[in-house]
């Protein structure tokens, strides 16, 4: 009899410390919880200054579904003369301390990516030459002002030089940025900064949907709705820079999204023609139609946003 009360008291012992160190586990995952912030409806929050917009969680089988697209790009219209590269652009949510903001886990997508995309395509990481300063507080964009590290790990992968030390800086003041629109109140103003030089005085852009050349900032945009649009003129599925001053005779495609309107004005210098070429609003069976590819670098270049909704890309 007192072996089985015995018995009964060490299983009541045993389930109660069981129980207790469940119900403890469950606590400390509640309070975890608890700290975890919320984004408005618009996926919208402010933190250090800066605006996040969270698009989502990390999703593999968007970035599978890039890699592949890629590939598949690769394959069917380049040749074995084009120098091949990739990178991903950061958010700037990567550079924020974590205080509990949902952010998305760059370091993975980044991991499954250099697997997936074609091995003989050289990677270009472009982490260390970031910071959070690097970016707008009211945009999603890097500023272009804040580029010369990024041209920096360019020109080592891919052999040039490129130096914005001695380019002019025009200040656009009062800017606000693109998240402007998806918040109640209007944020802080800040400035935009845009560089000129010879090179990009001496640039045309020559747009598939236009007749005329047009310079390479497209003044007029500062009035309307998305002033970063001044940029190679915002959104356009293709067009091509020339630059008859260029150092030399060197030829660039980029697959790209926004983040690289600010960029290829900075790389007038380096290369004569730079393609510009935005699958979001292009289907890639219309390429033969514009370009020929030879032995041009080619550069695949997206925001980690991008990436992870890959499926807007055509």
């Amino acid at each position: 009899m007192t072996c089985r009360l015995l018995l009964r008291s060490k299983r009541f012992w045993a389930g109660f410390i069981l129980g207790l160190a469940a119900l403890t586990t469950a606590s400390l995952f509640f309070i975890h919880d608890k700290n975890k912030l919320t984004p408005d409806e618009n996926g919208m929050y402010l933190q250090d200054g800066y605006w996040v917009q969270y698009s989502g969680e990390y999703d593999p089988e968007q970035v599978s579904l890039f890699a592949r697209k890629m590939t598949q790009l690769k394959n069917t219209y380049l040749t074995p003369e084009n120098k091949v590269y990739w990178g991903i652009v950061p958010d700037k949510s990567h550079y924020l301390p974590q205080v509990g903001w949902p952010v998305l886990d760059y370091t993975a997508m980044l991991k499954q990516a250099k697997e997936e995309m074609p091995g003989d395509a050289t990677f270009i990481s472009l982490e260390e030459s970031l910071s959070l300063s690097s970016y707008y507080k009211t945009d999603p964009h890097w500023r272009q002002e804040s580029l010369q590290p990024v041209l920096d790990t360019l020109g080592q992968a891919m052999d040039f030089s490129a130096s914005i030390q001695d380019w002019d800086a025009h200040t656009v003041e009062d800017f606000r940025g693109n998240f402007s629109w998806f918040v109640s109140i209007p944020p802080d103003t800040e400035n935009l900064i845009y560089l000129t030089s010879s090179y990009t005085d001496t640039s045309q852009a020559h747009h598939a949907l236009m007749d005329d050349p047009q310079p390479v900032y497209d003044l007029s945009k500062l009035d309307g709705k998305n002033p970063y649009d001044l940029f190679v003129s915002g959104t356009t599925p293709f067009v091509t820079l020339e630059n008859p001053e260029a150092t030399t005779q060197r030829e660039l495609v980029i697959f790209r999204d926004s983040f690289s309107s600010s960029l290829a004005p900075l790389l007038c210098q380096t290369y004569k023609t730079i393609t510009l070429i935005d699958l979001r609003y292009m289907v890639p069976q219309l390429l033969e139609q514009y370009i020929t590819f030879t032995n041009q670098d080619v550069l695949f270049l997206y925001s980690s946003s991008v990436v992870n909704q890959s499926a807007i890309l055509r």
